[in-house]
């Protein structure tokens, strides 16, 4: 089982952006994550054809994977 941490962000066009964070620290405070979001923001540094990447904050979620393998040949 895999946990990410995954921040959501809208650009200045109205898409969403999401970086991922592997190996997060779990069971963060939402106000923490929302301020270091936040200061991404803020940061204003990324950009594609004045594009603005991560605009505004979308949200915030833990992800988690269970992999469950049937079989494997060696």
């Amino acid at each position: 089982m895999t946990t990410k941490l995954e921040l959501r962000f809208k650009t200045s066009e109205g898409k969403s952006k999401m970086i991922g964070v592997s190996q997060p620290i779990l069971n963060l405070d939402s106000a923490v994550v929302e301020a270091a979001m936040k200061t991404i923001v803020d940061q204003n540094m990324f950009k594609k054809e004045d594009v603005n990447l991560l605009e505004s904050i979308k949200g915030a979620r833990y992800v988690t994977r269970t992999v469950d393998d049937l079989f494997e040949i060696e």
